[in-house]
């Protein structure tokens, strides 16, 4: 081939690459085929003999399942490849152990042409995380419902799954009309460079690939260095190569792997976003090194990329309910002030400012009995005739809209920088009129990962290779206006709806074709008023549920955690005491400090030394936080000059009998409604503990007396060494970048989630191995570290951290029978769960 020929690359040889039957895996686990209905092995991965105890693969070809499966095994399978087959996706059967050393696999099924596909991979050297799939996905979910923009809730979910699933670069792509891609959202490790914003030309990812991301939700690379792992026999019975569409472990195409490494990447997880069931865009993850994640992570990430795909649909379809909605107004308010005498048709300009409000326009045009009106920019009176021909060979019966109206009709250039995009709504038949919308210009700067123009290159055999620049490249993109939205064509179709009703309204008043009129008048308003029905449905459906859905959610959430955090309190107090028995006056000074100071005067405390069993203590803990909460919100610890007093005393007989006292608070006024809080103080030492409750709703103050039985209590030490108390002081966190050592991956989100919250950039590492690697390449303001990890502690982070001279802190949840080395004496303890407050005090000091 000349040098001559090989620069005329035709790219339609990458779209035609069979890639879903490539003849190969991947070499991080082996595959069988199963013949249907007799199980019986028909293809196998040549690597499949090593874990099954053969010589060769092909002695394992027309062997029964049998023989390298247990009976449990086999029938566990077939109830796994059943489920498979209703889904249509690949299924999971978790922690076989295969071959005849029994090492744990999960085992990943799907059907493919009448056979069940079974791949098998190995357990070990697979990144887990220590959470229950189900529920991580749970929580990440809930934390993306609270975000509040639809960009804010796209590098949320970035920044989750890179904290799930470790990989140095999570991106959001997104497709657009031209199939072509954008980076919406990114999270990426500290010194790469970012790739937001950056657009991918529509070669990058061909269709056929597109398609099969369209079938299967995950796709993971854990190496681009791999050596292929070949299928035998190659064919089937059928003479054709097995389809591995849904496999997991299929074989990439050559010209991507190469792709990637031209980009610096080792180690690739892909997820589908789809909508509609059309692929809307992917999540990225890219590894500098090799990087394989398990199985459950796997499913983890599969399960939140549906509702994630699920949630997209429903934010986006909010937005243009509520376009609609407003629209629906502006387009009734239209409609009525049309008479069948004055229309646009008669008088544009008094129904101009009206149309622009319900679909946004820079020009109106009028085209009708071959004459043309406008208002605003419109192309020159000399090329309305071109572009009305241009119309009229679009369909009669629907809306056609472009942003780019030089790429169908040439001759548009000359005016494109006035008249770029043309919305047309036909409201008869031939000879067609149209109402037409007409938008300018609009210049954009589009960043490309590389000169779009240049995707592809053929090399002297002829083999089309990748692009290997990556630089940002700028393009100036002119001749194209803001495109028109799907919210804003739905509402034109209605238009053309209802003027079409108009026009009928109109020939009614001809008698010659009244009866005509009349039956198309009553069918078109049935269509109408179809589609405005459906429409107010769902806009009333949708703001039902969620105005009652956010104000429960938000309650439940803010209770659930206050009364979560007044546990954790009393559950630090236990650790100390080794859960025999805890100080009163600690649980009631750690109750109040939510709502008063070291210096306040309204709070007094007095009793002697007293110690309260484990059962009774959790149970007094939850009384006393909604006695403190109610005090704070409408009692004596809601104003400044009121007193709330708490004494307690040891009767022999009666046990330990506590009084609160408040005074000079506002006027009480007895609750209208037994809540949750009320049921617990009232009910929660009686029913429990068998003690007594008595509340007492006087108008000067909430009075109450509690007692709790003599075995649940101990006479206290009075001597008993003072806590070491974290300075009131609290550091402010804006742009600071803070490691986090976290093995319980729901911790370290919440706890990343809190930080981010106060202005830090924060990077979460699992293992002490993990966090080496984040100090290798980034630089640190602070640290704080679990001590106690899945098989190790961190001191040895600690020892580094001290070496660099960067601050940290402690964290556990031991409390503080913690056992810290003499040399990390000085540093701050933090007890779990994580509370913002006390994490900020810590770092302070």
């Amino acid at each position: 081939m000349t040098s001559a020929a090989a620069q005329q690359v035709d790219l339609t040889q990458c779209e035609r690459e069979p890639v879903h039957i490539p003849g190969a895996i991947q070499p991080f686990g082996c595959l069988v085929a199963f013949a249907l209905p007799a199980w019986t092995i028909a293809h196998v991965s040549l690597n499949a003999s090593a874990v099954f105890g053969f010589e060769e693969a092909e002695a394992m070809i027309g062997k029964p399942a049998e023989s390298i499966l247990t009976p449990k095994i086999i029938h566990d399978l077939r109830n796994t490849f059943q489920a498979a087959m209703i889904s249509g996706f690949d299924e999971r059967l978790p922690l076989v152990d295969i071959g005849p050393a029994g090492v744990c696999h999960d085992v990943l099924v799907h059907a493919s042409s009448g056979f069940a596909i079974a791949e098998f991979l190995p357990c070990e050297g697979a990144e887990a995380v220590r959470s229950d799939p189900t529920t991580l996905v749970k929580t990440i979910i809930d934390r993306l419902r609270r975000t509040t923009t639809f960009q804010s809730f796209l590098t949320s979910a970035a920044r989750q799954i890179r904290a799930v699933t470790g990989f140095d670069r999570v991106m959001i792509y997104r497709f657009l009309a031209d199939d072509s891609g954008e980076v919406v959202a990114e999270a990426v490790r500290a010194g790469m460079t970012p790739f937001m914003g950056l657009h991918y030309p529509a070669s990058d990812i061909p269709p056929q690939s597109r398609a099969l991301f369209e079938r299967q939700w995950l796709r993971m690379i854990p190496a681009v260095d791999y050596g292929p792992v070949a299928i035998v026999p190659t064919l089937t019975t059928k003479g054709l190569p097995l389809d591995l569409s849904l496999s997991t472990l299929r074989s990439a195409s050559p010209v991507h792997l190469e792709y990637l490494r031209n980009m610096g990447v080792t180690a690739t997880l892909t997820v589908s976003i789809l909508r509609g069931g059309r692929l809307w865009g992917l999540i990225a993850c890219h590894h500098e090194t090799p990087r394989r994640i398990s199985t459950a992570t796997a499913a983890a990430v599969e399960l939140f990329a549906q509702v994630f795909s699920t949630q997209i649909e429903a934010k986006q379809q909010h937005d243009e309910l509520a376009y609609i909605a407003h629209a629906r107004e502006a387009h009734d308010r239209l409609i009525a002030d049309m008479a069948p005498e004055e229309t646009i048709f008669e008088n544009l300009s008094r129904f101009d400012e009206q149309l622009r409000a319900l679909i946004p326009a820079d020009g109106i045009g009028i085209w009708t009995d071959g004459r043309f009106e406008s208002s605003g920019i419109a192309p020159p009176a000399e090329a309305v005739e071109d572009l009305v021909r241009f119309l009229n060979t679009q369909p009669v019966d629907r809306v056609f809209h472009t942003n780019e109206l030089k790429r169908h009709l040439p001759d548009a250039v000359r005016y494109a920088d006035k008249v770029a995009g043309v919305l047309s709504i036909p409201f008869s038949r031939a000879p067609k009129d149209f109402l037409l919308l007409f938008r300018r210009e609009v210049l954009q700067t589009v960043t490309w990962g590389g000169d779009p123009n240049k995707p592809a290159a053929a090399d002297a055999s002829g083999r089309i290779g990748p692009r290997n620049s990556f630089a940002a490249w700028k393009q100036i993109v002119s001749g194209q206006s803001m495109p028109w939205l799907r919210g804003e064509a739905d509402i034109a179709e209605t238009l053309r709806v209802s003027l079409l009703d108009i026009i009928l309204r109109r020939a009614n008043l001809v008698d010659r074709e009244r009866r005509v009129a009349q039956e198309s008048q009553l069918l078109l308003v049935a269509e109408l008023n179809h589609r405005v029905k459906n429409i107010l449905a769902v806009i009333r459906s949708l703001v039902g549920q969620s105005r009652f859905g956010a104000a429960s959610v938000e309650t439940f959430v803010s209770d659930l955690q206050q009364r979560l955090h007044a546990l954790s309190v009393a559950h630090d107090q236990l650790t100390q005491s080794h859960w025999k028995a805890a100080p009163l006056a600690a649980l009631i000074e750690a109750e109040a400090k939510a709502w008063t100071t070291a210096e306040d005067r309204r709070l007094v405390l007095d009793g002697p030394p007293v110690m309260i069993e484990a059962r009774a203590y959790q149970t007094l803990a939850l009384v006393l936080h909604e006695m403190m909460t109610n005090a704070a919100k409408y009692g004596a610890l809601s104003v400044d000059d009121a007193r709330l007093a708490i004494s307690w005393a040891l009767d022999p007989e009666r046990g330990l009998i506590l009084d609160w006292t408040e005074s000079g608070g506002p006027s009480v006024v007895p609750p209208s409604r037994r809540g949750f809080g009320t049921v617990v103080v009232e009910q929660s030492i009686p029913f429990e503990l068998k003690g007594t409750a008595r509340i007492e709703h006087a108008a000067d103050g909430v009075k109450a007396q509690f007692t709790i039985p003599t075995e649940f209590v101990l006479a206290g030490d009075a001597t008993a060494a003072p806590r070491r108390d974290l300075p009131v002081a609290r550091a402010d966190l804006q742009g600071k970048n803070l490691l986090l050592v976290e093995d319980s991956m729901m911790i370290a989100l919440d706890a990343q989630a809190m930080l981010q919250n106060c202005g830090a950039e924060v990077e979460l590492a699992a293992t002490t191995a993990d966090a080496r690697r984040a100090l290798s390449l980034n630089t640190f303001d602070a640290a704080i570290l679990d001590v106690n990890l899945y098989t190790e502690t961190s001191f040895a982070i600690a020892e580094d951290l001290q070496d660099r001279e960067i601050p940290f802190v402690f964290a556990t949840g031991y409390g503080e029978t913690i056992v810290v080395p003499e040399r990390f004496k000085s540093v701050f303890v933090v007890s779990k769960p994580y509370v913002e407050d006390v994490l900020r005090a810590a770092l302070a000091a």
